[in-house]
Protein backbone atom coordinates (compact mmCIF):
# COMPACT_ATOMS: atom_id res chain seq x y z
CA UNK A 1 0.00 0.00 0.00
CA UNK A 2 1.27 3.48 -0.89
CA UNK A 3 0.61 7.05 0.22
CA UNK A 4 -0.73 9.17 -2.84
CA UNK A 5 2.97 11.34 -2.69
CA UNK A 6 4.85 7.80 -2.50
CA UNK A 7 3.49 6.09 -5.48
CA UNK A 8 6.39 4.78 -7.82
CA UNK A 9 6.44 6.72 -10.98
CA UNK A 10 6.60 3.29 -13.17
CA UNK A 11 5.23 -0.10 -12.21
CA UNK A 12 4.61 -3.46 -13.60
CA UNK A 13 2.21 -4.10 -10.78
CA UNK A 14 -0.56 -1.55 -11.37
CA UNK A 15 -1.87 0.77 -14.13
CA UNK A 16 -0.89 4.25 -13.04
CA UNK A 17 -3.08 7.48 -14.43
CA UNK A 18 -1.91 10.85 -14.97
CA UNK A 19 -3.67 13.61 -15.40
CA UNK A 20 -1.80 16.38 -17.30
CA UNK A 21 -2.16 19.71 -18.45
CA UNK A 22 -3.74 20.85 -21.56
CA UNK A 23 -6.64 18.08 -20.50
CA UNK A 24 -4.22 14.92 -21.37
CA UNK A 25 -4.39 11.47 -19.34
CA UNK A 26 -1.41 9.28 -19.69
CA UNK A 27 0.04 6.12 -18.35
CA UNK A 28 3.01 3.53 -18.94
CA UNK A 29 1.78 0.46 -20.10
CA UNK A 30 2.31 -2.58 -17.27
CA UNK A 31 5.22 -4.30 -18.65
CA UNK A 32 5.85 -2.05 -21.64
CA UNK A 33 8.00 0.65 -22.22
CA UNK A 34 5.18 2.36 -23.93
CA UNK A 35 3.01 5.34 -22.76
CA UNK A 36 -0.41 6.10 -24.19
CA UNK A 37 -2.07 9.22 -24.41
CA UNK A 38 -6.02 10.18 -24.33
CA UNK A 39 -6.50 13.77 -24.97
CA UNK A 40 -9.35 16.72 -24.77
CA UNK A 41 -10.53 15.25 -21.20
CA UNK A 42 -11.30 17.49 -18.65
CA UNK A 43 -9.99 16.74 -15.11
CA UNK A 44 -13.51 16.65 -13.49
CA UNK A 45 -15.34 14.48 -16.43
CA UNK A 46 -12.15 11.78 -15.85
CA UNK A 47 -12.81 11.61 -11.84
CA UNK A 48 -16.53 11.28 -12.38
CA UNK A 49 -16.78 8.74 -14.72
CA UNK A 50 -13.67 6.84 -14.92
CA UNK A 51 -14.62 2.99 -14.50
CA UNK A 52 -13.05 -0.35 -13.92
CA UNK A 53 -14.05 -3.73 -14.86
CA UNK A 54 -12.56 -6.57 -13.12
CA UNK A 55 -12.48 -10.47 -14.52
CA UNK A 56 -14.10 -13.26 -12.19
CA UNK A 57 -10.25 -14.48 -11.16
CA UNK A 58 -9.69 -10.54 -9.15
CA UNK A 59 -7.92 -9.05 -12.51
CA UNK A 60 -8.06 -6.13 -13.68
CA UNK A 61 -9.80 -6.69 -16.94
CA UNK A 62 -10.51 -2.86 -18.35
CA UNK A 63 -10.41 0.87 -17.24
CA UNK A 64 -13.22 3.19 -19.21
CA UNK A 65 -14.69 6.68 -19.12
CA UNK A 66 -18.51 5.99 -19.27
CA UNK A 67 -20.39 8.87 -19.75
CA UNK A 68 -24.40 9.37 -20.06
CA UNK A 69 -23.95 8.00 -23.35
CA UNK A 70 -20.76 7.10 -24.72
CA UNK A 71 -18.15 4.48 -23.08
CA UNK A 72 -14.94 5.48 -23.94
CA UNK A 73 -11.67 2.30 -23.66
CA UNK A 74 -8.78 3.77 -21.30
CA UNK A 75 -7.26 0.89 -21.04
CA UNK A 76 -6.88 -3.11 -21.47
CA UNK A 77 -5.24 -5.88 -19.87
CA UNK A 78 -3.97 -9.14 -21.94
CA UNK A 79 -3.75 -12.06 -19.85
CA UNK A 80 -1.14 -12.92 -22.67
CA UNK A 81 -0.12 -12.65 -26.62
CA UNK A 82 -2.96 -14.92 -27.10
CA UNK A 83 -5.58 -13.23 -25.27
CA UNK A 84 -4.67 -10.45 -26.96
CA UNK A 85 -4.80 -11.76 -30.47
CA UNK A 86 -8.38 -13.12 -29.29
CA UNK A 87 -9.74 -10.12 -28.40
CA UNK A 88 -8.58 -7.55 -31.51
CA UNK A 89 -9.67 -10.35 -33.48
CA UNK A 90 -13.60 -10.15 -31.87
CA UNK A 91 -13.03 -5.93 -32.55
CA UNK A 92 -12.71 -7.10 -36.07
CA UNK A 93 -15.28 -9.09 -36.60
CA UNK A 94 -17.49 -6.83 -35.32
CA UNK A 95 -15.95 -3.55 -37.01
CA UNK A 96 -15.83 -5.73 -40.61
CA UNK A 97 -19.31 -7.03 -39.63
CA UNK A 98 -20.65 -3.44 -38.92
CA UNK A 99 -18.84 -1.47 -42.22
CA UNK A 100 -19.93 -4.16 -44.48
CA UNK A 101 -23.83 -3.46 -43.56
CA UNK A 102 -23.42 0.03 -44.31
CA UNK A 103 -21.26 -0.05 -47.35
CA UNK A 104 -24.33 -2.68 -48.72
CA UNK A 105 -26.93 0.19 -48.45
CA UNK A 106 -25.11 1.73 -51.55
CA UNK A 107 -27.25 0.15 -54.61
CA UNK A 108 -25.35 2.21 -57.42
CA UNK A 109 -23.20 0.95 -59.81
CA UNK A 110 -19.87 0.53 -57.63
CA UNK A 111 -16.48 1.83 -59.05
CA UNK A 112 -14.07 1.68 -56.31
CA UNK A 113 -14.05 0.46 -52.71
CA UNK A 114 -11.35 2.04 -51.21
CA UNK A 115 -9.67 0.27 -47.81
CA UNK A 116 -7.91 3.36 -46.19
CA UNK A 117 -5.74 2.75 -43.00
CA UNK A 118 -2.60 4.65 -41.36
CA UNK A 119 -0.97 3.62 -38.02
CA UNK A 120 1.86 6.28 -35.93
CA UNK A 121 2.11 3.99 -32.97
CA UNK A 122 -0.79 6.38 -31.20
CA UNK A 123 -3.17 7.57 -33.47
CA UNK A 124 -5.16 4.89 -35.61
CA UNK A 125 -7.28 5.18 -38.90
CA UNK A 126 -9.22 2.44 -40.49
CA UNK A 127 -11.80 3.41 -43.08
CA UNK A 128 -13.70 1.37 -46.40
CA UNK A 129 -14.55 4.12 -49.19
CA UNK A 130 -17.36 2.94 -52.00
CA UNK A 131 -17.03 5.39 -55.21
CA UNK A 132 -19.68 4.92 -57.56
CA UNK A 133 -19.61 5.43 -61.28
CA UNK A 134 -21.19 9.04 -60.77
CA UNK A 135 -18.40 9.92 -58.34
CA UNK A 136 -16.10 8.99 -61.20
CA UNK A 137 -18.06 10.68 -63.36
CA UNK A 138 -17.88 13.78 -61.58
CA UNK A 139 -13.46 13.99 -60.74
CA UNK A 140 -12.99 13.65 -64.39
CA UNK A 141 -15.88 16.35 -64.84
CA UNK A 142 -13.89 19.05 -62.24
CA UNK A 143 -10.79 17.22 -61.50
CA UNK A 144 -9.05 20.45 -60.20
CA UNK A 145 -6.36 23.10 -61.80
CA UNK A 146 -3.67 21.17 -61.68
CA UNK A 147 -4.95 18.11 -62.27
CA UNK A 148 -6.84 19.47 -65.35
CA UNK A 149 -3.43 20.44 -67.33
CA UNK A 150 -2.18 16.64 -67.26
CA UNK A 151 -5.51 14.99 -68.50
CA UNK A 152 -4.48 14.03 -71.61
CA UNK A 153 -1.77 11.53 -69.71
CA UNK A 154 -3.17 8.31 -69.61
CA UNK A 155 -1.26 6.74 -66.38
CA UNK A 156 -2.17 10.18 -64.76
CA UNK A 157 -5.38 9.54 -65.32
CA UNK A 158 -5.41 6.20 -63.63
CA UNK A 159 -3.60 7.85 -60.75
CA UNK A 160 -6.26 9.96 -60.67
CA UNK A 161 -8.88 7.62 -60.23
CA UNK A 162 -7.19 5.28 -58.24
CA UNK A 163 -6.41 7.98 -55.27
CA UNK A 164 -9.27 7.46 -52.28
CA UNK A 165 -8.27 11.26 -51.51
CA UNK A 166 -9.88 12.45 -54.85
CA UNK A 167 -13.29 11.45 -53.50
CA UNK A 168 -15.90 12.84 -50.96
CA UNK A 169 -14.73 12.46 -47.55
CA UNK A 170 -18.28 12.19 -46.36
CA UNK A 171 -18.21 8.55 -48.11
CA UNK A 172 -15.81 7.05 -45.86
CA UNK A 173 -16.80 4.29 -43.51
CA UNK A 174 -14.61 4.12 -40.38
CA UNK A 175 -14.14 1.56 -37.26
CA UNK A 176 -14.11 2.79 -34.25
CA UNK A 177 -11.06 3.82 -34.33
CA UNK A 178 -10.13 4.93 -30.91
CA UNK A 179 -10.74 1.62 -29.27
CA UNK A 180 -8.64 0.03 -31.78
CA UNK A 181 -5.94 2.24 -31.21
CA UNK A 182 -5.76 1.95 -27.23
CA UNK A 183 -5.96 -2.29 -27.94
CA UNK A 184 -2.90 -2.03 -30.09
CA UNK A 185 -0.92 -0.05 -27.56
CA UNK A 186 -1.87 -2.18 -24.80
CA UNK A 187 -1.05 -5.06 -26.78
CA UNK A 188 2.07 -7.42 -25.44
CA UNK A 189 2.86 -8.00 -28.97
CA UNK A 190 2.43 -6.30 -32.62
CA UNK A 191 -1.58 -7.11 -34.06
CA UNK A 192 -1.02 -3.91 -36.30
CA UNK A 193 -1.58 -6.27 -39.86
CA UNK A 194 -3.41 -8.82 -38.02
CA UNK A 195 -6.30 -6.96 -37.65
CA UNK A 196 -5.87 -4.42 -40.73
CA UNK A 197 -5.77 -7.85 -42.85
CA UNK A 198 -8.64 -9.58 -40.70
CA UNK A 199 -11.16 -7.18 -41.10
CA UNK A 200 -9.70 -6.01 -44.92
CA UNK A 201 -10.57 -9.81 -45.86
CA UNK A 202 -13.86 -9.84 -44.03
CA UNK A 203 -15.28 -6.76 -45.65
CA UNK A 204 -13.63 -8.07 -49.19
CA UNK A 205 -15.71 -11.10 -48.86
CA UNK A 206 -18.68 -10.08 -47.73
CA UNK A 207 -19.21 -7.05 -49.85
CA UNK A 208 -17.79 -7.17 -53.06
CA UNK A 209 -19.70 -9.92 -54.42
CA UNK A 210 -23.13 -8.24 -53.93
CA UNK A 211 -22.06 -4.89 -55.14
CA UNK A 212 -23.27 -3.91 -58.96
CA UNK A 213 -19.89 -3.05 -60.23
CA UNK A 214 -18.76 -1.45 -63.37
CA UNK A 215 -16.50 -3.77 -65.77
CA UNK A 216 -13.60 -2.14 -64.20
CA UNK A 217 -14.12 -2.32 -60.80
CA UNK A 218 -11.50 -2.38 -58.85
CA UNK A 219 -10.80 -3.36 -54.79
CA UNK A 220 -7.66 -1.18 -53.26
CA UNK A 221 -5.95 -0.79 -50.12
CA UNK A 222 -3.88 1.88 -49.53
CA UNK A 223 -1.63 3.13 -46.40
CA UNK A 224 -1.73 6.14 -45.84
CA UNK A 225 0.55 9.26 -44.35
Amino acid sequence: MYHLNELPTESDDFLLLRLEPCEIVSYSVPGKSNVVRLYNLEEQFVLDHLTTTYRETGELYCVELRGDEDVALVYLHYLDENDAKAEVLDFAEQSAAQISEELLQCHDKVFRLFIEHFYDGESFDYAAKIVTDADRQALLANPGERAAKRMSNPRFVQMLLNNSGNYPHEKRVPCDTHTIGIMLQCAPCDLLNFVIQEMTERIKANVVPKLDKTDDFQFIMAEYD
